[in-house]
């Protein structure tokens, strides 16, 4: 009766051990799945210029860091608009003094290069308003979505952001408006 018991246990336990690798090996198999699928929406929301890249830090030209508050610093791209909206500290060359940069305009010289053998986005883009502000941007995005800015201009002095890459969702599928046919 003894060895029946022991034999018992053992098979409940090497069972036991199986279905635990098998759970690992699954999850493994979806954290891969979603890490793929991640590249896949940031590669299409960077070839079809529709992103947000939320700001987590700033670092300064001679050094220092500061941590940001990603839902109020950001860039928007969408098609030909953009937004950039993030504070700023350093040095400018403005008589009025210069605590954020927050510019509503359209990218103009967009230029997008692709880096197949890092994985990874560059563009370069001016942010024009159409009035007196105009801020050069170069973006570095890797494949996973951290990326990080650079903002110039004549008025501020360089400045680079690090953050990470939200892609803007289509809203083609909208149902169709009820109403009075006749």
């Amino acid at each position: 009766m003894k060895k029946l018991f022991i034999i018992f246990i053992s098979l409940v336990v090497l069972s036991s051990c199986t279905t635990t690798k098998e759970a690992k090996s699954s999850r493994a198999e979806l954290r891969k799945e979603k890490k793929l699928l991640d590249q896949v929406l940031v590669k299409n929301a960077v070839e079809s210029k529709r992103y947000i890249i939320k700001f987590d830090r700033i670092y300064f030209t001679h050094g220092g860091m500061i941590e940001l508050i990603p839902r109020a610093n950001f860039l928007v791209v969408d098609g030909e608009k953009a937004i950039l909206n993030t504070a700023y500290m350093g040095r400018q060359f403005d008589i009025k003094p210069i605590a954020a940069i927050n510019i509503h305009g359209r990218s103009e010289d967009y230029a997008l290069t692709d880096n197949l053998s890092k994985g990874s986005y560059e563009i370069k883009m001016k942010v024009n308003n159409g009035r007196s502000a105009t801020f050069d941007v170069f973006i570095r995005i890797s494949k996973n979505g951290y990326c990080s800015a650079s903002v110039s201009s004549i008025k501020i002095d360089y400045v680079t952001y690090n953050g990470y890459l939200v892609p803007i969702m289509d809203n083609t599928n909208t149902l169709p408006k009820e109403g009075n046919p006749i």
